[in-house]
Formats: C-alpha cells, structure tokens, sequence
C-alpha cells in the first residue's frame, strides 16, 4: 500500500511538471491554461489505478487469428520505480491480512469523508448566507449584495454574482468592469469546475501534489478569466485598474469560489501576465516547453507501477468473467490425479486430487497474459492458450521450477480418473516396483537414478536436513506396508534403531518414484 502511494506521488509529480510546461508555454500564446491543471488532477488519480489493475482486449477488427492474451496496461511501461520506493521491509503472503495497509486505507476514507462532509456542510451554509443578502441590477446583471463579502461567483446548480455594497458607489466603468469578469467566470462554469476539481482532491486527500494542482487550477481560472475580458474588447488599463482597487477594498472572501482578488502577490503577477508582450524566439520557447510537457506525461505513464504479490511473480491485474472462462476445466495429471479449475471471486480455483503437495484448494490471481499467483505461495500457473481461445495446457512453476506441466482434458476422463483413484484406495494394493521404490529412498543414494527429475532436484537441496533426521533415527530394523493414503500414495511404517517413520512414494508404470514424503 504504502509502495502504491509512493508510486502515486511519483505519477503526481511528473503530471505536474507536465501542467506548468503547458501552463509556461500556453501563456506565450496568452492561450487558456486551466485545463493543463483539470488534466494533471483527473491524471494523477486515474493513471496509478489504470496502469497497476487494468487489461484489455484488442477489438475484434484489430485482431487476427487466434484470440490474443489480454493486453495489460502494466506491461507497456518500461520506467521501473527506485528500489527504495519499493522494498520498504520484508514482505508477506498474498490475501494476509496488512495491518498497516488497512489503518492506511482507514485514514484515506476518514479523510476523503471528513472533506465531502466539509463541502456539504459549506454549501449549506453559503445557502443560508444567500438568503440574507438583497438582489439587484448592477450594469444589467441580476447580482447579490452583501455587506463586505465579494465580487465572487457562488453556488453550483445555479450560480449567481455577489459583490459588496460598497462596489455600488464605485464609478460605471469599473462597475462594467467586474460584471464583465463575473459573467466570463459564469459563462465558462467555473463555478462547476472549482466543485469538480476539489472533488477530485478530496478523492486521495493525502496526496500533496493534488492540492498544489488545486492551487494552480484556482490561479490558472483566474488568468483565463482575464485573457477572456481582454479578448472581448475590455481596455487594458480601466481592467487593471479596477483590479488594483477591488483589492484595497475587499475585506474577505467565499472559500472554494472563483473571486475577482486573491492575493497582492498574485495580483501583481496576473497584471504583469496582461502586459506581457511576445518576446523574440517565443516560437522556439513554445516548442520547448511543449516537448518538456509532452515528456513529462509520456514519463508519468511509462512508470511501473510496484509489485502487489510477493517478488519475482508479477502484478495483480483484473481480468473479466469471460476472460478467466478461457482457463476453467479439467487437466489430466496421472491416471489418479486431474486439476480442476474453477472461476473464484476475480481469479482462479485449483483443486488437485491425488497430491499430497495440495490437500485442499488453492487460489490464485491473474498477473496477466495467461498468469496467476498463487496466494500465499511463491508459485504461478501459467497457462497455454490454443488457437481457439481456450487454455490446452497448465503449468505450475515454484521457486522458479515446474513442478506440474498437464494437458487439458475433458469431465468424462476428470470422472474415470476419480473413479481409478477411488478403486485404488478401495483395493490398499501397492504399486507395481513400490517395494524396490522403498528400498532406494532407504539406501538414500547421493544420485537420482530411478527417481524423477523434480524428486532427485528436491533431494539434493534437503540433503542437510535430511542427513541429520536419518542421523537421529539410526540404522533401519524393519519395514512394513500399511496402505493406500487419500492421495493414492503407498504408505509404509519404517522402524530404526531409534524411532518409527512413515514413508509415502508413488512409482510410475515405469518404476520411477515420482513423489516421496517421510515424516515422524
């Protein structure tokens, strides 16, 4: 959670080094720079999400044979994040639970509901505060007068103009001058895009980077606002003017509403914006902000985001119900043992007979083109998708080996396997070459001859250990069979000079000990 945030902030600030280069750039051109600032905000909350949990499928006229693996947004990144953004202690198994992570998220929506109840509760209060103030006609405008409050624009269905009194015994010009900026605010429903913008902040409150993209956006209406007056024929030195006295004698404002003054520094910074004339090179000064803006996106969009199951396996992504359809059925392990794969939740459900290894199902989530990790596991499925769009094969890959590569079958055989396995248990018969299988693994070799590939791999990296159990337990006195397990093993009772064990193994037709287990 917190490495997401991290990540977030990142996106944040590349989107925001992007804004204030078109911000630079469209001011040369005394071009409308709002919308860079709605755009970084709307970006630097939707693109974190996108690019960490979404895939998608080419449409149908842009493909072409088979039916291609989902594209996943994640996957056409090429921007790592520092590693020190990412591993910031030990990790844990997929689906437990985060302590740290749930108190995070518990803050988040504390914070995002405290704000949405701070805007309901203002917007209350500014319509209470309407009713109390009388309405007039100022230079043709219907406008709302209050005793010291204004020139503003307030309310969000139906916004109206607010000046204070005192702007009533102000000369004509400068009257027409302020109904002029309002109206130009009314006109470009900035009122409406102040509520959306701070609506946007209090989605991920936490993030500072929203907020100075607040900031800037309520600045930047501003400036347009007066490019608009300007553009429309308003003289630039009555504008300027009446800007200068609104400022002495405002005494307070309307929090979260578009306003005429906001600031002595800002002021002074939007008159020199009105006087600034086109320098030379101003062409080449545009082009190069563009390309920092446009690089400064396309680097946003490139970052990784950080992994959200254990290292090494990939990234949690969503993938839709007739998508995860593609992999559910049946996969022939052995003639006891079959894989059935079921839809669970937004991922997979793996249920394996016959294997000691999986007594009970397990669950996996999609990483994306035909992947999934195993929850809780340092393992992934992975899949092989045929031409007809459904998955033919599956292996499952643990530490980095496969440890099960099966091939799709069909009910009628999932049934016959079940009933091999079930006459099996039923008949407590060895397999054929159980015996010498026994003996082999009590001979402990130091090579795998006779014995499965993954088997012999197994033993040699439990060599210590296993040296220093049989150690404890002494020589071998005598052995015993004593049946058929739940899982189709050939279970024997082992005794030594000091103690019993219990010996599982499974031998293939061709005498090969695939599977062995030995407890106490």
């Amino acid at each position: 959670m917190i490495a997401w945030m991290m990540y977030a902030t990142l996106v944040s600030i590349a989107l925001s080094a992007a804004a204030l280069a078109a911000e630079r750039a469209s001011r040369v051109r005394h071009r409308a720079t709002r919308w860079f600032w709605l755009g970084a905000l709307v970006g630097s909350l939707v693109l974190p999400v996108l690019m960490a949990s979404v895939s998608f499928h080419l449409p149908g006229m842009l493909r072409s044979g088979a039916m291609r693996p989902p594209i996943v947004l994640r996957d056409v990144t090429s921007i790592p994040m520092p590693a020190l953004l990412v591993h910031l202690g030990g990790g844990q198994p997929y689906g437990a639970v985060d302590h740290v992570a749930t108190m995070i998220r518990g803050g988040w929506m504390a914070m995002s509901l405290l704000m949405f109840i701070v805007l309901i509760a203002g917007s209350v209060q500014l319509r209470r505060r309407k009713r109390e103030w009388s309405e007039r006609t100022v230079c043709g405008e219907r406008v709302l007068v209050t005793s010291e409050v204004g020139p503003a624009v307030a309310g969000l269905l139906r916004p109206q103009i607010v000046v204070p009194a005192w702007l009533l015994d102000v000369p004509e010009r400068q009257q027409r001058a302020v109904m002029v900026h309002e109206r130009s605010h009314l006109d470009a429903r900035d009122p409406q895009l102040v509520v959306l913008a701070v609506t946007l902040v209090a989605l991920m409150p936490w993030n500072p980077l929203l907020w100075w993209q607040f900031f800037r956006l309520r600045r930047a209406i501003e400036v347009d606002c007066d490019a608009r007056v300007l553009r429309n024929g308003g003289n630039l030195g009555e504008y300027c003017e009446t800007l200068i006295h609104v400022g002495e004698l405002q005494v307070s404002r309307i929090v979260l509403v578009p306003a005429m003054f906001e600031s002595c520094s800002f002021l002074e910074q939007r008159i020199k914006i009105m006087l600034a004339q086109p320098r030379k090179w101003a062409g080449l000064t545009v082009l190069a902000l563009a390309c920092v803006s446009f690089g400064m996106a396309a680097f946003a969009a490139q970052v990784t985001p950080p992994e959200s199951v254990p290292a090494g396996t990939g990234h949690i992504v969503t993938l839709t119900p007739s998508v995860l359809d593609r992999y559910v059925g049946y996969y022939k392990v052995s003639a006891i043992s079959r894989v059935v794969v079921t839809q669970a939740d937004k991922g997979l459900k793996f249920d394996i007979s016959a294997q000691a290894a999986a007594p009970k199902p397990f669950y996996a989530v999609p990483l994306g083109a035909n992947r999934f990790a195993v929850q809780g596991q340092p393992a992934v499925v992975h899949f092989d998708v045929g031409a007809k769009g459904r998955a033919n094969r599956l292996k499952i890959e643990y530490k980095g080996h496969v440890v099960l590569d099966v091939q799709r079958t069909d009910k009628a055989e999932a049934d016959r396997i079940e009933a091999r396995l079930a006459a099996r248990i039923k008949a407590q018969k060895p397999y054929p070459g159980s015996l010498k299988g026994l003996k082999l693994l009590l001979s402990d070799p130091d090579n795998g001859a006779g014995m499965s590939a993954g088997l012999a791999r197994a033993r040699v990296q439990q060599r210590a250990s296993r040296e220093a159990y049989l150690a404890k337990l002494g020589p071998v006195q005598s052995y015993a069979f004593a049946g058929v397990n739940r899982f189709g093993d050939d279970v024997y009772t082992v005794r030594h000079a000091h103690g019993t064990e219990t010996m599982t193994l499974v031998v293939d037709r061709h005498g090969i000990v695939t599977r062995a287990f030995r407890y106490r």
